[in-house]
């Protein structure tokens, strides 16, 4: 059985280039996981938290707590933005060693990235349906190439927004058209990320490397204006890009690629999807 875990980065508010704190972008990643490698990624996962943040496990009297404990993909991005060098180095550190776990348990990504445009409306009602439907596309593919079973955990949100998102898998996989999601063992299930280290590790896969990537690929004149564009994250994209680009899950359909690292612009903006990977 495979697992998929998904998590959102940035938000859904406009993009205004004149304040600090503006996200320019908005994502949802996956990560497609075996559910042989859950038990050893979940104790790496575990033991990387506690020993490059010991100091978040304060208090705690059991390993198995450590699992609700949280180092958000945020706050690793605050600390290269605002920290020491030491500080940054440590935080590099830490995305060296869940990369590598992530090489070596062969976790595979699917993401969209959607691009804003500066003071303008963005429609976060209607993408994130939209790009939950485009991941489930790409788990499915997967699914059916290995003739595998799956299940899809979302990161919960709240009962309101949660149910549409299920139902519209729900109306594909029981469609009159055999469009359905045929693979998934069930409909998409909510989970809360303090009790799944891959939600964890999906919230660090978009917020710790996809967003700083994207905001550095595509708003680079942003840099001296936004915080999330700050020019120390291309030691993200450079150092990263190339070994996030290998993870990627990619297929073919009716002649199209598709999966993978999905880049979408609004407007008449084109865009290089692989720029987001940095140098080569």
């Amino acid at each position: 059985m495979l697992m998929c875990y998904v998590d959102e980065s940035g938000d859904t508010g406009a993009l205004v280039p004149s304040e600090r704190n503006t996200q320019p972008v908005f994502l949802i990643s996956a990560v497609i996981i075996r559910q042989s490698s859950l038990e050893p990624l979940t104790r790496a996962i575990i033991d990387l938290k506690k020993r490059f943040f010991p100091a978040y496990g304060s208090g705690l009297t059991h390993w198995h707590d450590w699992l609700k404990v949280e180092v958000k993909g945020a706050n690793l991005r605050r600390s290269l933005r605002e920290g020491t060098h030491s500080a940054k180095r440590h935080v590099i550190g830490f995305m060296e060693q869940l990369l590598r776990l992530m090489e070596q348990q062969h976790v595979q990504i699917v993401s969209r990235v959607y691009l804003k445009e500066p003071n303008v409306l963005f429609n976060g009602s209607s993408v994130y349906p939209a790009a939950i439907q485009r991941l489930a596309m790409a788990f499915e593919d997967k699914l059916l190439r290995e003739n595998e079973q799956g299940v899809f955990i979302l990161d919960s949100r709240n009962k309101v927004k949660n149910v549409p998102v299920a139902h519209g898998i729900f109306t594909m996989e029981f469609g009159a058209y055999g469009m359905g999601y045929h693979h998934l063992a069930e409909l998409p299930l909510f989970g809360h990320s303090e009790n799944h280290a891959m939600l964890q590790l999906a919230d660090w896969v978009g917020s710790a490397f996809m967003c700083p990537m994207a905001v550095r690929a595509y708003y680079p004149d942003l840099g001296d204006v936004c915080v999330h564009a700050d020019v120390v994250f291309d030691l993200v994209r450079n150092r990263f890009g190339q070994r996030i680009k290998a993870l990627q899950y990619r297929y073919e359909r009716d002649g199209h690629k598709l999966g993978g690292v999905s880049v979408l612009a609004g407007g008449s903006r084109k865009v290089s999807p692989v720029l987001i990977f940095g140098e080569k």
